[in-house]
């Protein structure tokens, strides 16, 4: 068993460890039978009670996928670890600058050949991808939308679009509370959950 293996085991078992009914309690839960429900990233989600399993859907269950390892431990951190005084500010902010966050820079921002630049070529995908998975516009950049990451804590992206200066540029902000609902390297986890959606959503795997 790797690393990861080893992570994501000691996670699923770390949540076999809390009652099911109380967690099904807290905000943005739900209960259906034998699975707790919400939603990550616009996503269906079912967590097994039984067994911690993690699954996504986007048309009721019909189909399905398992959750990665970034995807499953963005959902037990959330779900297992949050603190009692979890609210969102509404309040937006590159990681670098959420409380008590000791790091330089801007935060989680791409330019150039990566998924900023297939953004700038296909804008009107990038509006769907995220309208799909619950974002609404809001007036950051060229194009900015505000999405759920799970039903109680919000996140935006700002686009820029490229020129003859600059390449296009795509930057994550986040709630200024975020970090009492995940830990700092969460951030990283839903950050490439987050991408790896929008790339799917636009036709760019």
């Amino acid at each position: 068993m790797d690393n990861y293996a080893r992570s994501l085991e000691a996670a699923r078992q770390h949540f076999l460890e809390y009652d099911s009914a109380l967690l099904a309690k807290r905000p943005g839960m739900g209960a259906s039978g034998p699975y707790l429900t919400t939603c990550f990233l616009g996503a269906d989600t079912r967590i097994a009670r039984e067994t911690g399993r993690v699954t996504f859907s986007r048309d009721g269950f019909e189909t399905f996928w398992e959750a990665n390892y970034t995807e499953a431990l963005s959902v037990y951190d959330w779900l297992c670890d949050r603190r009692p005084d979890a609210v969102a500010s509404w309040e937006f902010c590159p990681v670098g600058s959420l409380p008590g966050v000791y790091v330089g820079g801007s935060g989680l921002s791409m330019t150039g050949g990566t998924l900023a630049e297939k953004i700038d070529k296909s804008p009107l995908a990038f509006s769907r991808a995220l309208g799909a998975m619950g974002g609404t516009p809001v007036p950051l950049g060229d194009m900015g939308f505000r999405l759920p990451v799970f039903p109680d804590l919000p996140m935006c992206l700002k686009f820029y679009h490229g020129d003859e200066d600059f390449p296009p540029s795509l930057t994550f902000l986040w709630d200024r509370n975020t970090l009492r609902f995940v830990r700092y390297e969460t951030v990283y986890y839903i950050a490439g959950c987050l991408c790896a959606s929008v790339r799917h959503g636009m036709g760019a795997d």
